[in-house]
């Protein structure tokens, strides 16, 4: 395009008829109602957009939005990503129902910017005009509105126009740009096709950027779509970014659903559910709300309808700020520190808002005590990423999380989860398991698992390894902690893994006293004699004179030390096992790769009852592989490799 952008959005807001879309004109030059039926009834229904050209050059947006009290919905729905509101109130008016209403939205929604524009001063006397900036002043001084400044003006006449522009200008030029940084996400104001282009969504981005060619996901329909199009502010761009109006073709778009209230979003970075965590406040002149009130939920452009839960109270009064959880009758896409409003399901009228904490698909079970104490910490959090990480991973007590779930909690990109959790000094993070824990949680699942170990080695003092599916998972000792666990010991090198799935223990590898070297030195040695015709540990004890529990423990060493393998029943030597797979590589490498059993069964002197049990169990090492009814090499496995080096 050629003008700039400068990516600042300003809503109206007001009473029905008190010249709203008319300022709009009259600032832009465009007007503002779209519809063929707002046209006729010179009534303002759906949401308007015009773009306003500043005096520098650089373009800015103006959404309009109705006044009437049936289409508050509307006006909500593009309240939503403003930067800047004109609050509106004719002159002949003053203050209207609508007026409070819309000042209240805006307040709830977080527009803490804006002007006063007092409109149809040519149609009152001074003393009107007095009176009316006298109620104005009186209605907005406990807003955020209090500060700002009231412009008397016509758009019949031109009076007080270019003030209001100018300093509209002023106001717009020293808001801080949206960043383009982070996930793109873009509440859609409008969906509609178009001949020979398709579906066209429209609305105004929160935060990221988007570029044509981009894949982007439709919230909470779970459907993927590719940008081809994109338009800012009426003109084609390669690229909108957050607080542009924009439109988007995306042609794969369809489905019913498809409709003001989805999300477009970056793939897998936010979430959906039911339940919504909040943090709310009733407005003043609210009623009080009873535990489990129907209420109607508006966050972005979408509405619901729920009931609200409150976790430690039973009643909720005018003016009171508390924790509590929305249940939607459907799933919805928001994020943490959105703000929303909640109106009431009959009648219909605005009774508070605040922020999303945290969106959750609704289990159903929950202690309102304790989800209270779990929100009242969200709160404490903030919105500093690294408070919420910490958050989010105490919340997860013996679970742990993994980064893809703290990124769909945080609507934060993993590749940016992971950098924060590996520099956080408060969270274990393991890389390799892909899960983070609190250190604390860590440390007492490492003396969990020393515990459960000794114990099960009890009757076998001699053995330093156990069978990592062995290892039973509690309540306090998850699978994903055992994981962190089992790999944070072997970084610190207390464990090893070995070759058939056990876990060997290096402490529990001291020096045998004199009795029990010599006994395990012997029956090592018994087993390398019985060459391929290897014993059964009956037959070991037996031979060796000694009792069954006794060799037992003697060949849970030597299966530590790799001094022997148990191969089905029987047991061989670790030497006879390493001759036996060198045969074979040999044996295979003159057949092109491919075992000759019975030459291989004739050199080894052994017999099908021993051999085959042993080829599955080389099988097992990588060096061989049974296909088609053929064990074949597999010259580039490691085990293939060393053999090869001597």
């Amino acid at each position: 395009m050629s003008r700039a952008i400068h990516p600042v959005m300003v809503g109206t807001a007001g009473h029905i008829d008190h010249g709203k879309s008319s300022l709009v004109r009259a600032l832009t030059g465009v007007d503002p109602d779209r519809l063929k039926e707002e046209k006729e009834r010179g009534l303002t229904i759906d949401l308007g957009f015009a773009p306003l050209e500043m005096s520098e050059g650089r373009t800015i947006g103006i959404v309009d939005v109705p006044g009437h009290e049936k289409f508050v919905r509307n006006m909500v729905a593009g309240s939503t990503a403003l930067d800047l509101a004109i609050l509106v109130v004719a002159a002949d008016d003053s203050v209207m129902p609508q007026t409070i209403e819309h000042l209240e939205i805006l307040e709830v929604l977080g527009v803490e910017l804006g002007l006063i524009a007092l409109t149809k001063v040519d149609l009152v006397d001074d003393e009107m005009l007095e009176l009316a900036e006298t109620e104005i002043r009186e209605t907005i001084a406990r807003t955020s509105l209090r500060d700002a400044e009231i412009v008397r003006l016509s758009t019949v006449t031109g009076e007080g126009v270019d003030t209001l522009r100018a300093l509209l200008e002023q106001l717009a030029a020293a808001v801080e740009p949206r960043s383009a940084d982070g996930a793109f996400r873009m509440a859609v104001q409008r969906v509609f096709q178009l001949q020979g282009i398709g579906t066209v969504i429209t609305g105004i981005p929160t935060t990221g950027s988007v570029s044509i060619g981009d894949e982007l996901e439709i919230l909470p329909l779970q459907q993927r779509v590719r940008v081809r199009a994109i338009q800012a502010y009426g003109g084609s761009v390669e690229r909108a970014v957050a607080g542009h109006s924009t439109a988007l073709s995306v042609p794969d778009a369809k489905g019913k659903g498809l409709r003001r209230g989805v999300v477009a979003a970056k793939p897998g970075v936010f979430r959906t559910g039911n339940s919504i965590d909040v943090e709310l406040t009733l407005l003043a002149r609210a009623p009080a709300l009873e535990h489990r009130a129907p209420v109607r939920f508006h966050s972005g452009t979408s509405e619901h309808i729920g009931l609200l839960v409150l976790l430690d109270r039973e009643r909720v009064a005018p003016g009171e700020t508390v924790v509590a959880r929305i249940l939607l009758a459907e799933d919805v896409s928001c994020a943490h520190a959105d703000r929303f409003l909640l109106r009431l399901v009959n009648p219909v009228r605005t009774v508070g808002g605040g922020r999303v904490l945290r969106v959750e698909e609704s289990s159903g079970k929950y202690r309102r005590s304790d989800l209270a104490e779990q929100i009242e910490r969200l709160v404490a959090a903030g919105s500093d990423p690294s408070a919420r990480l910490l958050e989010s991973v105490v919340e997860s007590e013996y679970q742990g999380r993994t980064p893809s779930e703290l990124s769909a909690q945080l609507a934060m990109p993993v590749e940016e989860v992971e950098r924060r959790l590996a520099e956080h000094e408060g969270i274990h993070f393991d890389p390799r398991a892909k899960r983070a824990f609190l250190p604390e949680i860590v440390s007492a699942g490492i003396a969990e698992l020393r515990d459960s170990v000794d114990k099960m080695l009890r009757n076998k003092p001699l053995a330093a390894s156990i069978k990592r599916a062995a290892l039973r998972t509690t309540r306090t000792f998850s699978e994903g902690l055992r994981d962190v666990v089992l790999n944070r010991l072997q970084s610190e090198g207390e464990v090893r893994p070995g070759s058939q799935g056990e876990i060997l223990f290096v402490s529990r590898l001291g020096a045998l006293d004199p009795a029990d070297q010599r006994d395990l030195d012997a029956l090592v040695e018994s087993c390398d004699g019985a060459g391929f015709r290897p014993p059964t540990p009956a037959e070991l004890a037996a031979s060796l004179g000694l009792a069954a529990e006794r060799v037992d423990g003697l060949l849970a060493r030597a299966f530590d030390e790799a001094r022997a393998i148990q191969v089905g029943d029987h047991v061989y030597g670790a030497r006879t096992i390493d001759t036996a797979m060198r045969a074979i590589r040999a044996n295979c490498l003159r057949h092109d790769e491919v075992l000759d059993i019975p030459e291989l069964r004739d050199e080894l002197g052994t017999s099908r009852k021993f051999l085959i049990p042993l080829l599955e169990y080389v099988d097992g090492t990588g060096l061989t592989r049974l296909r088609g009814g053929e064990r074949r090499l597999i010259p580039s496995s490691d085990v293939c490799v060393r053999l090869g080096r001597g």
